[in-house]
């Protein structure tokens, strides 16, 4: 009997699982469909695209020369070193290379001790007054033997005897001159003169130092004669009008001092006929002309171009018309520019004339009015896209045609 109640309490317990299963099915069933027989269909829409936000800047008609850049270093347009031709002792130096001043043309820059040189010259001179003196005497002796010859006084031999003396002693008389000559060119020699117009920039020796033929013992330079060589690439060589044919290009030369920068006029005056064979650079040497007027100046005075110092140039190219100055990050594959027209983005031709760092300079043809230039970079651009300019309220800069 109580085996029976257990199994029928095991079969009453499974029995009410089984239809607590059968209900969770039944209801999750009946819900379900209730659900999707109740439920809302919402529509696809198209999810609006927002504008593509760039800054923009208006173009600028660029109306003046190119220009070409270069750096380099102020040097002299001629160095020379002051030597004498032959040795000896330094017993005069013009005051110019004792206090690095300047001379002029022609002043005697080194004086050589010629004491010897002199005394060969009175020397030379004394024996030449001596052999004309005896040139005299024969030339008088020979006019009597001719006449008394004439006159048969006195016999041929005698007459040949004399007119070699004579020949003789005019050998003797211009040998002598030449020795002269000689002593003469060995005393200028001990003089050294200056060959232009400059300054000192170095003193080798001193007043008393014996030196020797062809050592040096100053340097000079051109002081008001001052260049700049800057090296100029092939792409800026042919935008400077007449630089192959000899034509003095105008410059401006900028110099860094103490802080200020100091300006001269300059332009070009001599161009390496080789290309270097490393950069594939054109060397160009501009000279210094004329200097600018500078509102501050040192206590010290105005310093001049000094030799060394780094300088900036800029020399004048050709005036391109229908030519644009933008940044150089603008110009998108080399030859297209991005504008902003009727708020799309459109792609136009624009072709490179010169680049000048960050700025570079392009012709475009077909620009209107209000076409304004895109700065931003798009990860993926397209044209006719919309775009927003978020430039602000900035004045936009017009076109500006002749």
């Amino acid at each position: 009997m109580r085996k029976v109640l257990r199994f029928a309490g095991r079969a009453i317990r499974e029995l009410f699982w089984v239809v607590v299963a059968v209900a969770i099915v039944g209801g999750g069933y009946l819900g379900f469909t209730y659900l999707g027989e109740n439920r809302e269909v919402a529509e696809a829409e198209p999810a609006p695209r927002p504008d593509t936000l760039v800054e923009t800047s208006g173009f600028t008609l660029h109306q003046a020369p190119l220009p070409i850049r270069g750096e380099g270093f102020v040097e002299p347009f001629r160095t020379v070193d002051v030597s004498a031709p032959t040795g000896g002792r330094i017993v005069a130096l013009h005051p110019a290379i004792t206090n690095r001043g300047s001379f002029r043309e022609g002043d005697i820059l080194v004086e050589i001790d010629g004491s010897a040189e002199r005394a060969q010259i009175e020397q030379s001179r004394a024996s030449i007054a001596a052999t004309e003196a005896r040139l005299d005497l024969v030339n008088i002796q020979l006019e009597r033997a001719q006449s008394l010859r004439e006159r048969n006084a006195a016999s041929q031999s005698t007459v040949d005897d004399l007119l070699g003396q004579r020949d003789e002693v005019s050998a003797n008389l211009q040998g002598q001159r030449a020795q002269l000559s000689s002593s003469e060119i060995a005393l200028e020699n001990k003089i050294v003169r200056a060959p232009f117009d400059g300054a000192v920039q170095s003193k080798d020796a001193e007043i008393g130092n014996v030196v020797a033929g062809g050592s040096r013992i100053a340097q000079i330079y051109t002081k008001d004669q001052m260049e700049v060589s800057i090296a100029i690439r092939e792409s800026d060589a042919v935008l400077i009008p007449g630089l192959f044919e000899g034509n003095p290009a105008p410059a401006t030369v900028s110099i860094n001092f103490a802080g200020e920068t100091k300006v001269w006029s300059g332009e070009i005056v001599r161009i390496d006929p080789a290309l270097d064979p490393q950069t594939r650079t054109l060397t160009t040497t501009v000279a210094l002309r004329e200097r600018q007027e500078s509102a501050t100046e040192f206590a010290a005075g105005a310093p001049p171009a000094l030799i060394n110092a780094f300088a900036k140039v800029v020399v004048e190219g050709i005036e391109p018309e229908n030519t644009y100055a933008i940044p150089s990050t603008a110009l998108r594959s080399g030859d297209t520019v991005w504008l902003f027209q009727d708020d799309r983005l459109v792609f136009h031709p624009a072709a490179r004339v010169h680049v000048d760092g960050e700025t570079t300079y392009v012709r475009i043809a077909g620009l209107r009015p209000e076409d304004r230039l895109v700065l931003t970079t798009l990860a993926a651009p397209q044209e006719g896209e919309v775009l927003r300019d978020v430039s602000g309220d900035e004045v936009r800069t017009t076109l500006v045609f002749d």
